[in-house]
């Protein structure tokens, strides 16, 4: 099981000095990139410590190694900030987005690329192509999507309807089930206990009418961003329901 929510104060140190060994064996020179998710999707939500990317990134400049972050589950506002970089306060020198960019209405993806691997490519153009790369009625579609998350306040509600799905599940923390509950912004997962079944618990909160993402002992979950305080507290109700009715042999 992945625990940083909770750890020690020197999570982030002993991470840190993991990245330090892992260059000083490999050697800097050999390592192009270190690619990461601000805040591990698929894995179960799991959020790092706060000063756990700045250290990061600083030893990453100081060898001269780029930082790639992958934000295709936290880009465009789910955190709370346009990426989960601004959130953290970090400059990564290539960041691929995806999903948010068009709130998944259709398929469009960017890579933005900063200004240390623009002055490294020094001008040449990159060879690399699609078929359908800056398809115009894409290209659309995300603009105007762009303006209603601007518009609207999304980044805004992320942060305020995910406080309150985050109140919400704490309700199952004590559980038997339950391992840890865990969050930022508008992205929730929940750690089960082994041999509690994520797969099985969530067709059972299925049939109740919400649906949640079972990755081995976990639940994700990512809730549109315009998602209704009352679907919120169906939502939390439902799943606490169900990790209760959840049985854990001792």
């Amino acid at each position: 099981m992945i625990y940083l929510v909770g750890l020690a104060d020197n999570a982030t140190a002993f991470c840190v000095a993991e990245l330090e060994d892992t260059i000083a064996r490999v050697g800097a020179d050999r390592i192009a990139a270190f690619i990461g998710e601000p805040v591990m999707g698929v894995a179960g939500m799991v959020v790092p410590p706060d000063d756990y990317w700045p250290r990061i990134a600083d030893v990453l400049r100081a060898h001269g190694i780029l930082l790639i972050l992958d934000e295709v589950v936290t880009g465009f506002g789910r955190t709370g900030h346009w990426f989960a970089a601004d959130r953290y306060g970090i400059e990564p020198d290539i960041l691929v987005t995806a999903k948010g960019l068009t709130s998944g209405y259709v398929p469009m993806g960017a890579v933005l690329i900063g200004d240390r691997v623009m002055e490294l490519v020094d001008g040449a153009r990159f060879a690399h192509g699609f078929t359908y790369n800056g398809h115009p009625t894409c290209a659309a579609v995300a603009l105007r999507n762009l303006d209603i998350i601007e518009r609207e306040g999304l980044r805004e509600r992320a942060v305020e309807m995910g406080g309150r799905l985050m109140t919400a599940l704490r309700e199952a923390e004590g559980l038997p089930a339950v391992a840890e509950v865990r969050g930022v912004g508008l992205m929730a997962g929940v750690e089960l206990e082994e041999p509690a079944d994520g797969a099985e618990l969530a067709g059972r909160i299925r049939r109740r009418g919400a649906i949640v993402r079972a990755t081995g002992q976990k639940l994700v979950l990512s809730p549109p961003l315009v998602i209704e305080p009352e679907q919120i507290d169906r939502l939390g109700e439902i799943i606490v329901s169900e990790l209760a009715a959840t049985t854990v042999p001792a």
